[in-house]
């Protein structure tokens, strides 16, 4: 398998969509009886039986569907293995931008796996971490499963905590790292939006991509299409969004950029979601520049802001508070907020170089006439 700090790892796409009957007992339960709670799930990742073989190797069985994503969210540098399960005889509704209707019943299944050798990214590396997402009673439950040190099994986690490992940095030096388990009610706190649990990955813009299956470039809406996954039929994927790579460095520098902080920010940073009060808005569909954070004050962010004014300074990232809080690991400064603790150096460069690129504005706070401060950035939710 190979695992790249900033590109998920890429598995051989299945061409069955048959459940096992392991997944099916697992999934949903049958006429009017409640649908099972978290603790009635397993508590080894093992009897899912999502994997064939040696578990580390991520072998899906038939039913198991691996996707990848073109923005994907910095995890400590981890890669990360992605798959989805339906159950038997479901499908899901198909949306343009973000709401897919899933079926009760319905797993997420991603594998967080750390390279030990940033010298040579697809080399050794060490699974940590499982987090699933089930779909029951229309909405979104989090699992969480921990990797023991041999890697042979996973065992379901509800607090957090944090896993020591050694890393090579590039520079050759072998230094010891801490990486971080979210507990249940992070993970909610990032899915989160408008009182529900929501998707990141697994909506059009992310996965409207070609992807390689048995040695055929397919788009993967399509091909998911071709599975049988859809109820409904699904546009021309050339006329669907579609973000762009972060790492393609052909493409334009602020798509780029603006992929970046959705993938990375906007599950905050959005209509619904934890840090909507902050009134700072980095979906990829947002056109409001002001909502968007340029020449944007705060008034709640504290030390976030590193003494600069505004959430962007166009023409300035060395002024803008969103690159600072962006190369920081301190708790009350880094974004985002939770578990990261090492910088992603890739992320604020590329987001540096596209708010450098634009013409200096001088910036003023907007007096809306209320007489009230700006909407705050940065403020804790």
């Amino acid at each position: 398998m190979k695992v790249s700090p900033h590109d998920s790892t890429l598995l051989r796409l299945s061409a069955a969509v048959t459940l096992t009957a392991g997944l099916a007992l697992a999934a949903c339960g049958d006429g009017d009886e409640p649908m099972p709670t978290p603790p009635a799930y397993p508590m080894t990742l093992s009897e899912f039986g999502f994997f064939e073989g040696d578990m580390r190797e991520l072998i899906p069985v038939d039913g198991v569907i691996p996707y990848d994503v073109i923005s994907t969210l910095w995890a400590d540098g981890s890669g990360k293995g992605r798959f989805f399960v339906l159950p038997e005889g479901e499908q899901v509704a198909f949306d343009a931008q973000e709401e897919w209707v899933w079926p009760d019943g319905s797993i997420v299944i991603k594998n967080f796996i750390l390279p030990l050798d940033l010298r040579d990214p697809d080399g050794d590396y060490r699974i940590v971490e499982t987090r699933l997402l089930v779909r029951e009673n229309g909405d979104w439950s989090s699992l969480t499963y921990v990797w023991n040190e041999e890697e042979t099994e996973a065992t379901r986690l509800s607090i957090g905590t944090t896993i020591p490992y050694s890393i090579i940095g590039e520079d050759g030096d072998v230094r010891d790292e801490l990486y971080t388990v979210p507990s249940v009610p992070q993970c909610r706190q990032c899915h989160g939006r408008d009182g529900a649990s929501h998707l990141l990955g697994l909506v059009t813009a992310q996965v409207n991509m070609d992807v390689d299956v048995d040695g055929q470039t397919v788009n993967q809406i399509s091909f998911f299409e071709s599975l049988g996954v859809f109820s409904n039929s699904v546009p021309d994927t050339t006329t669907l969004d579609a973000l762009v790579n972060p790492l393609d460095e052909e493409a334009d520098l602020e798509d780029r950029a603006r992929a970046y902080l959705h993938a990375n920010c906007a599950h905050c940073h959005r209509e619904g979601a934890a840090a909507y009060r902050s009134g700072l808005v980095l979906t990829y569909w947002n056109e409001d520049d002001y909502r968007y954070g340029f020449c944007k004050t705060p008034v709640a962010a504290g030390s976030g802001t590193g003494g600069r004014l505004y959430a962007i300074q166009p023409g300035a990232s060395d002024e803008s508070i969103v690159t600072f809080r962006m190369d920081s690991v301190i708790p009350g400064i880094k974004m985002p907020e939770l578990t990261n603790r090492i910088v992603d150096n890739y992320g604020v460069h590329l987001v540096a170089a596209w708010i450098d690129s634009l013409e200096y504005t001088e910036c003023n706070p907007i007096d809306d006439g209320s007489g009230e401060e700006p909407d705050p950035i940065g403020e804790e939710p």
